[in-house]
């Protein structure tokens, strides 16, 4: 990742996360990974939503995000550090036990109580996650995510150009194997929708946080994208 990366300004994704609910008609799933959402931020307020859930919170039909299980968080390292050691503040352990069960500090992952969707917590010691890139995330959040509001809950969620440059550290690793062709496949759904207009994917942005070979491999997938959205109908 370059020293400086470029923060692209997508204060004018905003509105595609806020209206995901509705785009979809209100599903129970969705409402049941957003009540996840929520109360994650309410335990840790400081939270960052991340991976194809945070994707999908820019995704509109008729591209339709990915099916996805399970939600993913990064977490500040103290915090991350704290459940990861089951030394985690009295009050803040209140909440979570309230709202959660089957705390998995090793593998970093809880159950949500009345969901049974499970989250998984990352931090800038996760693998395969650039520990510089998910620093400088946690460190600018202000310029990284956009907050949106669940029910009354402000939620951090990663911006676009960020997500399509986590992924791609990821996918640029393992670019054959599933969960390498998931992050693809999430990637080219958020190019989709943010294909042009004053909400398009800033290439340049995605670029600047990203290294040679991942900028390699992005610009085919931008390649490939740009031949579908020419040629629909084939």
């Amino acid at each position: 990742m370059n020293p400086k990366p470029a923060h692209p300004d997508n204060q004018k994704s905003m509105p595609l996360a806020e209206n995901f609910l509705k785009e979809i008609g209100g599903s129970s799933i969705t409402c049941m990974f957003n009540q996840v959402i929520a109360d994650v931020s309410r335990v840790y307020d400081r939270a960052i939503l991340v991976g194809a859930v945070a994707a999908a919170k820019y995704i509109r039909l008729p591209n339709g995000p990915r099916v996805t299980y399970d939600v993913d968080f990064l977490l500040d390292e103290t915090d991350f550090n704290d459940f990861l050691n089951d030394d985690i503040p009295p009050e803040t352990l209140s909440t979570l036990e309230a709202l959660f069960e089957d705390p998995d500090s090793p593998n970093h992952s809880l159950k949500h109580r009345k969901t049974g969707i499970y989250v998984d917590f990352l931090s800038a010691q996760s693998k395969p996650v650039s520990k510089k890139f998910a620093r400088h995330i946690i460190e600018n959040r202000e310029n990284t995510t956009n907050v949106i509001t669940i029910g009354d809950q402000p939620v951090h969620v990663l911006k676009p150009e960020f997500i399509i440059a986590m992924k791609m550290n990821r996918c640029t690793k393992s670019p054959r194997s599933e969960r390498g062709l998931s992050d693809r496949i999430d990637i080219m759904k958020l190019l989709k929708t943010h294909w042009n207009g004053e909400s398009a994917v800033d290439h340049d942005s995605v670029k600047s946080l990203i290294n040679r070979n991942e900028v390699k491999y992005y610009e085919s997938i931008v390649y490939d994208v740009t031949c579908e959205m020419d040629n629909p109908d084939e």
